[in-house]
């Protein structure tokens, strides 16, 4: 009776919140399938386990993992049911389940305990070619070709993902292929769609800079703020280009017109003109005329603080700056924290490692667009779990060791699947106790050059066993 009590003054895992979002999706499974009856018989293998299968999913064989998911033979589904019943789903059900998700409660951890901290970048994910999919490669791509077609043809899709850096959880996505790919136009959908619940600060890559984007961070709502690296030199803006090698902390506003005209006929004003397709007079233009989004006035000012630091050793002999363009107020954050917000933005490529590597989202099941969405996504919701796990447990802290102690989010995962597997009986608060078993020491800081590879996707026969 005493634990009785206890369960129900505790507050829900993180997988019984993942279970209850599940129960709740599949009481009108209807809206996320593709056909009205589909799941309305009782099978087997009905919208729940095909589910939960589907986001306990590594990177193994699809045989393989139907025996870790049906460890009874009596019980164990083919790989052929397995398929039949998940083409019944729509991807639009896990991103649902994802969004559900991301609402349950949950304790934030905050920034300076009062911001929350976001990042948005994007990512490629290579999936096997399928020729006519969306994902297919067909614009140019420099590799050889024979006939107007690549050589080697490949499939890749392209993940816009807004990251939560102080919770390490994934907030939005859009995905798009890689071909057509618009990161500017998905982080503006994705910062339209936030609703954080304290006030918040969105962390940008170069790439993101641009007046249009500059303009949409400026309104963001009362307690949005936003930071963007921006290029130091040639192809940046060209009042930041000319700021001298010396740390700068300046308001710049620029006059920004989409009128070729006007621009032409004033050259004493200091204009900036985007040329934007739906504000010109022009019916063909040159094919190396660059069009740029602009969702503003055909005049407008956009304003912003600028600041320009050294970012290596001034000792080395060397010299790299790096310009960020904010709205963040000076007093609170002064150079050097904006300096550490700069190396914060790069906590976003390390979620890409672990999503990729160690939930296994470098090897898909399927080379069918709706099942690669599904399984990217699912990736996405168990990210999600693990780090909530992780940040319910304060990690003990010793005074003789050099490093702080962090859990391993590699071995965590393989612990979420395990209390999430359909045969598991253990009680889910469990958990707990097993992940202070598995801790690492957090050296932060990387000190060698990142080595960009080329990498293809991971065929069906060359799974790891």
């Amino acid at each position: 009776m005493k634990h009785v009590k206890e369960a129900q003054h505790r507050q829900k895992t993180a997988l019984e919140h993942l279970n209850s979002v599940i129960t709740a999706t599949v009481s009108h499974i209807s809206d996320f399938t593709k056909h009205p009856g589909d799941f309305t018989r009782d099978r087997k293998l009905n919208a729940s386990t095909t589910i939960k299968v589907t986001l306990n999913m590594e990177g193994q064989s699809l045989n393989t993992e139907m025996i870790h998911a049906f460890p009874d033979m009596n019980d164990r589904m083919t790989t052929s049911a397995y398929e039949q019943q998940k083409a019944k789903l729509s991807p639009e059900l896990f991103m649902h389940l994802f969004r559900e998700y991301n609402q349950t409660p949950y304790r934030h951890n905050l920034y300076n305990g009062k911001y929350e901290l976001f990042a948005t970048d994007g990512s490629d994910f290579n999936i096997p070619y399928q020729s006519k999919s969306k994902y297919a490669m067909k614009a140019p791509t420099g590799r050889p070709k024979k006939n107007g077609e690549p050589v080697k043809p490949f499939s890749q899709l392209h993940g816009n993902l807004l990251f939560n850096i102080t919770d390490r959880t994934y907030q939005d996505v859009v995905i798009q292929p890689k071909a057509a790919c618009d990161e500017r136009g998905a982080a503006i959908e994705m910062f339209e769609r936030l609703n954080p619940t304290h006030p918040y600060i969105i962390l940008m890559d170069r790439g993101y800079d641009g007046f249009n984007m500059i303009e949409h961070c400026n309104r963001l709502n009362g307690d949005g703020y936003y930071v963007i690296r921006t290029k130091t030199g040639a192809g940046g803006i060209k009042e930041i280009s000319e700021l001298p090698d010396k740390e700068c902390d300046v308001e710049m506003t620029f006059r920004v017109t989409t009128s070729n005209h006007y621009y032409n006929t004033h050259p004493e004003e200091k204009l900036h003109l985007v040329k934007h397709i739906n504000h010109t007079y022009k019916k063909y233009h040159s094919p190396n005329t660059k069009n740029q989004r602009w969702d503003f006035k055909q005049f407008e000012n956009v304003k912003c603080r600028v600041v320009k630091f050294q970012i290596n050793d001034p000792e080395s002999g060397k010299q790299v700056w790096e310009v960020l363009v904010t709205n963040l107020n000076r007093f609170e954050f002064p150079i050097k924290k904006m300096k550490e917000l700069y190396h914060i933005i790069w906590d976003i490529e390390t979620s890409f490692r672990e999503l990729k590597y160690a939930l296994g989202a470098v090897q898909f099941h399927s080379r069918k667009d709706d099942f690669v969405e599904m399984e990217l996504i699912a990736h996405l919701i168990m990210f999600n779990v693990v780090s909530r796990t992780i940040n319910a447990v304060p990690v003990p802290q010793s005074t003789r060791q050099k490093h702080k102690r962090v859990v391993s989010f590699k071995d965590e995962v393989t612990l979420v699947r395990k209390y999430f597997r359909l045969h598991a009986y253990e009680p889910p608060a469990r958990i707990y106790a097993e992940l202070l078993g598995y801790t690492r020491p957090a050296v932060s800081g990387r000190a060698d050059k990142r080595n960009m590879k080329p990498k293809s996707a991971v065929w069906f026969v060359y799974r790891v066993a």
